[in-house]
């Protein structure tokens, strides 16, 4: 018998719990819970989250299971000039493509241009970093990335050629930098994702601009529950709420991943401690006395309806709480709004496996459809994965015709994702 099975079967004698009671509470078979308790399969930690909160184990039958540690990506090397403070030439690739198709896109000085002619230009290049926002809720990334890239790379040659504006520019180049980061992680590419966020890091403090410059320990919170690493994640989460620096949005955010890390480990007081911890953060009143300034828009998602409800049921889930979660989760979509299909892919793909996990099948098979409407406009890797579990968890019900075949239809629109 292994240690979880063993701890497992402990647990449910002493509470006088038959295993067919305790397999009807947490809607697995009872063989197959038989197996686990007597060592023949091993138990996964979806299952054992459920038993956890079944058992009272605060946690303790969680952390007889493993968690699942994938390598962190290692970001792309710092050129020379990104090592000593220089800045690169950003528009050089640029320009290049530029004569390959006969097209002069080399930027240069320009006699007659002032302030106002720079504080222009800064005003187009804010209005198209929102218009690319609202792109990304609708189109694959791998579209987005495109038009970024070219702003991002002029962005760059106009702060070597600016004479009034250049912390503001390389402040709009950040922001830029930032959003490519997480086009990247919506793609698929982790590994970009940090780079990415890390070059953010450092045009941020090049802009005095220490608010995002903290910002960026919050993504690469987030990058590191993706790759199974909450310890790193709680470690970076720390960093910033730690920081005076950081405005309260950020820190509320950190909050959140601190959150997120827990649930993963089964830490259910301390989540929840740190949840709300993070609605205090983000209270209306607390973002107002730190506000960005006007016209900038804010750091993390702009588009999920109620973000704290969203990431509670995101936490009560991975904590074995799929009801409490589909209640928080639900009215986080109820209020995202219908055009923002990345976010409702990513977290109604979450609330139909807390809705699988709590047994309401007819409520995952109606989100599940939309959700494969949504995923199948915008390709999100991360609504991708929440997929994947639900494809697995869909062959508990291989008897019921209706579920093998929204089985097949996830299958399909899962074919060819990485």
């Amino acid at each position: 018998m292994s240690e979880f099975g063993i701890e497992m079967r402990r647990r449910r004698m002493r509470r006088e719990l038959s295993l067919a009671a305790l397999a009807d509470r947490v809607h697995y078979d009872k063989g197959y819970l038989s197996k686990i308790e007597t060592g023949r399969l091993p138990a996964n930690r979806r299952l054992a989250s459920l038993v956890d909160v079944e058992l009272e184990a605060e946690g303790e039958l969680v952390a007889l299971v493993p968690q699942e540690s994938r390598r962190r990506s290692s970001p792309e090397t710092p050129t020379a000039d990104d090592a000593e403070g220089g800045e690169p030439d950003w528009g050089r690739e640029l320009a290049a493509f530029g004569e390959a198709l006969s097209v002069p896109l080399t930027m240069r000085p320009t006699a007659g241009w002032g302030e106002a002619d720079d504080l222009r230009l800064l005003t187009h290049y804010w209005e198209e970093f929102d218009r690319h926002r609202r792109l990304s809720q609708q189109l694959p990334p791998e579209l987005v990335l495109r038009r970024l890239i070219v702003d991002f790379n002029t962005l760059m040659e106009l702060v070597q050629t600016s004479r009034s504006t250049t912390s503001r520019l390389r402040l709009l180049a950040a922001r830029y930098a930032e959003f490519i980061g997480w086009m990247c992680q919506e793609a698929g590419r982790l590994d970009l994702a940090l780079a990415w966020t890390r070059r953010t890091a450092n045009l941020a403090t090049r802009a005095e601009a220490a608010d995002l410059a903290a910002y960026t320990l919050v993504r690469e919170a987030e990058l590191a529950l993706y790759e199974g690493d909450p310890a790193t994640a709680m470690e970076l989460a720390a960093q910033v709420l730690e920081d005076p620096r950081a405005q309260a949005r950020s820190r509320g955010l950190a909050a959140h991943r601190q959150a997120q890390a827990f649930a993963v480990r089964g830490d259910h007081a301390a989540c929840l401690n740190s949840l709300d911890h993070a609605r205090d953060l983000l209270h209306p009143e607390r973002i107002a006395q730190g506000a960005q300034s006007a016209g900038e828009p804010v750091v993390g998602s702009a588009t999920v309806g109620g973000l704290d409800n969203a990431i509670a049921g995101w936490c009560h889930y991975d904590l074995g709480r799929p009801r409490r979660a589909s209640e928080f989760l639900a009215d986080a979509l109820e209020r995202t709004p219908a055009e923002a299909h990345r976010s409702r892919a990513l977290f109604g793909a979450r609330l139909a496996l807390a809705y699988e996990a709590s047994g309401e099948l007819e409520e995952m098979r109606a989100v599940t459809l939309q959700v494969l409407r949504d995923a199948g406009l915008v390709h999100s890797a991360g609504a991708d994965a929440e997929l994947r579990g639900l494809s697995r968890a869909l062959m508990r019900h291989h008897n019921i015709k209706a579920l093998r075949e929204l089985r097949s239809s996830l299958d399909e629109a899962l074919v060819g994702v990485r």
